[in-house]
């Protein structure tokens, strides 16, 4: 068993390494990696001044393939298949007409050449599973941190903080852009690691505390770190501005004693 575990650790080791190796070797001289969302809006509003990219960051390309490919709300890998079926094809001749991205980032940039013949296909699957998982794993990288909820319980209790549920599902593009547009913002991790402890919970898999059910994705759940009380239950998206007014109303709700569910 433990011989079977470290073949599958090293294969995949291996494979994400070769993935990120052609990435590098074949598209990184025109496409860059992460920036945060909040600046590429500025560039773009800038036609491209603050930046001057020669093509779509890594960034982008990873959530428009996870959103606009496939079945995002199926399994992971049927849309891998169909996201490698996709590059296959674009990738032996691009047409902007055919891209994932909107207008308002592909009027920067010229079609880009063509690469039949210069990847091969196991090439390709391994860029199609690598750029798959950027964008996540980009956004845990530059993201607030996350914890579970029975250590976030001891942080809120040990520091005086509360703790900030969020209930997600992968394919919600509410979550996304949460992720993408606020909880990277460093304002809002300041914010969030002043007064709050922020756990993440996939609403398929994970079940809320009290009993609470879901109110649907994106959903944030304020609880005091005794884990007795539910200061308040919210519903939606918003800028960061809103957010960061939402947690200003948490904290004053708590003060005041207000609470949506009492369990002590």
């Amino acid at each position: 068993m433990k011989i079977l575990l470290l073949i599958t650790t090293l294969t995949i080791f291996l494979f994400s390494n070769s993935a990120e190796d052609t990435f590098e070797k074949k598209c990184s001289t025109c496409h860059k990696g992460y920036i945060a969302q909040s600046q590429l809006i500025k560039n773009y509003e800038q036609n491209n001044s603050l930046f001057k990219l020669k093509a779509p960051t890594l960034t982008e390309l990873s959530f428009a393939l996870r959103d606009q490919i496939g079945d995002r709300m199926g399994d992971k890998e049927s849309q891998l298949m169909e996201i490698e079926d996709f590059l296959k094809n674009y990738l032996s001749d691009p047409n902007k007409k055919r891209s994932i991205l909107s207008k308002s980032v592909t009027r920067h940039f010229e079609t880009m050449p063509k690469m039949k013949g210069k990847l091969k296909d196991e090439e390709i699957e391994a860029l199609a599973s690598y750029m798959f998982d950027y964008s996540e794993e980009m956004i845990a990288k530059h993201s607030v941190k996350r914890y579970s909820y029975e250590d976030a319980l001891k942080k809120a209790k040990a520091e005086d903080k509360i703790v900030l549920i969020e209930g997600y599902i992968i394919f919600c593009r509410g979550c996304m852009m949460m992720d993408r547009e606020v909880f990277v913002e460093d304002v809002v991790k300041e914010a969030l690691d002043k007064d709050f402890v922020f756990v993440k919970e996939n609403m398929l898999k994970e079940k809320l505390p009290f009993g609470m059910k879901s109110m649907g994705t994106p959903s944030f759940y304020f609880i005091t770190n005794d884990g007795k009380k539910v200061i308040d239950k919210i519903q939606g998206m918003g800028t960061v501005d809103e957010f960061l007014e939402l947690l200003d109303e948490i904290k004053s709700a708590l003060k005041k004693g207000e609470f949506v569910i009492d369990k002590s």
